[in-house]
């Protein structure tokens, strides 16, 4: 329990370093800077979402022409970072992830290099909470 309680914190305190985040709808985009309403909003659920979660190993494996087509459809939140991060000897500069109701777990597709390629990280939550897909929805619902 101890190293999964690690793990989870080293990979959630990354997110603390988070410089902007995207919304992807449907191939459109919506960026939000830290310190926005939207921003601040959107980093709070998160942590509530994967609080009771911890780090699974991932078997998902980004290729980035695919990755790249599966924003044209679908909900993503892409975290961004403004410096290279590492985890698991992993580098990313930012996180993608795809946001669907009900889920119980979250692979988040590494950015590195200006390609979504390499293996992807894995979290897994104990319980579903929807309110960060509830408040995504209501923004690209209102934005639009």
């Amino acid at each position: 329990m101890a190293i999964q309680n690690f793990l989870t914190e080293q990979i959630n305190t990354v997110f603390d370093d988070c410089s902007s985040i995207k919304l992807y709808n449907d191939g459109k985009v919506k960026t939000f800077e830290k310190g926005s309403l939207e921003f601040e909003k959107i980093i709070q659920l998160w942590q509530i979402t994967v609080n009771s979660g911890y780090e699974m190993p991932a078997f998902g494996v980004s290729i980035h022409e695919l990755t790249m087509q599966s924003l044209q459809s679908g909900t993503h939140i892409e975290f961004v970072f403004d410096k290279l991060n590492y985890h698991n000897e992993m580098p990313f500069d930012s996180l993608l992830l795809s946001l669907q109701p009900n889920q119980y777990g979250y692979q988040l597709i590494r950015h590195y290099d200006d390609k979504y390629q390499g293996r992807c990280l894995y979290v897994n939550t104990t319980e579903i909470n929807n309110d960060l897909y509830d408040y995504i929805s209501s923004i690209i619902n209102e934005k639009n």
